[in-house]
Parts: C-alpha cells; sequence; structure tokens
C-alpha cells in the first residue's frame, strides 16, 4: 500500500509520558481574513498504523476540551491534553500516526485536513 498525500501540513509532534501535551499552532498566512474558525470543531485521533489499525487508540477533540480554539480569527488552537488521558488509552512510549480535522455542523458535514504526521510519545523522568 502506498502513501497518499493530502492537502495539510505535516508536523511530527513530540510529548513526554509524565507531562500535559501542551501545544499551539497558527494555521493558514497570518493576516489573511478569508476563512476563520468560528462554529468548527476539531478532533485529532492516534493510531500505532493508518494503514491497517481501523479503530483509534485516543481522539482528542475540542467538545472534550482537549483542543481550544485560542483565536477564531486569526486560527490559532491549543492543545491541553492531561497525561492521564494517554495513559487510560494506553499509549505508551512509541510512534503513532495522527490526523487533525476540522469539522462544522453543516449536513453534510464539512471535515477539512489541517494537519498530519508522527506523534511521538517519549518516556518522561520526573514523577508527579
Amino acid at each position: 500500500m502506498t502513501a497518499q498525500a493530502i492537502t495539510a501540513a505535516r508536523v511530527d509532534i513530540i510529548t513526554a509520558t509524565n507531562v500535559t501535551f501542551a501545544d499551539a499552532f497558527q494555521f493558514g498566512t497570518p493576516g489573511d481574513l478569508s476563512w476563520n474558525f468560528t462554529g468548527q470543531n476539531f478532533r485529532m485521533d492516534l493510531k500505532s498504523n493508518k494503514f491497517t489499525q481501523s479503530a483509534s487508540l485516543l481522539s482528542m477533540t475540542s467538545g472534550a476540551g482537549q483542543i481550544v480554539v485560542s483565536d477564531a480569527i486569526n486560527r490559532i488552537l491549543y492543545f491541553a491534553v492531561p497525561e492521564a488521558t494517554f495513559s487510560g488509552a494506553d499509549i505508551i512510549p512509541g510512534e503513532y500516526d495522527f490526523d487533525l480535522v476540522m469539522y462544522d455542523t453543516s449536513n453534510p458535514v464539512n471535515r477539512i485536513a489541517l494537519m498530519y504526521g508522527k506523534f511521538k510519545m517519549v518516556q518522561g523522568v520526573s514523577g508527579g
């Protein structure tokens, strides 16, 4: 099976098992007001292999407060995912495939890929 290209930003993410995954991303060109995040929802799923695994190991969503719109007009999102969320989903140190999708409430739903890549979980050192 060959990889398919998608129109989204390739980003690789690294976080540790003992910290909250807290990172922010801005999408599009700063100053471009032709689109925004108003009325949008967001979902990022992790899979150990996007080609062979049908179900996600973990879904992070804006509805659950794990993906937060910091600035709808300038298209800034931040992640606030506690380490317990990863350990509860048995996300252990290793590399996972992910994509981040924006979707609205229209019928049919408009789904747009914003970002994809590798999500690397490394072993943390300091305890909590």
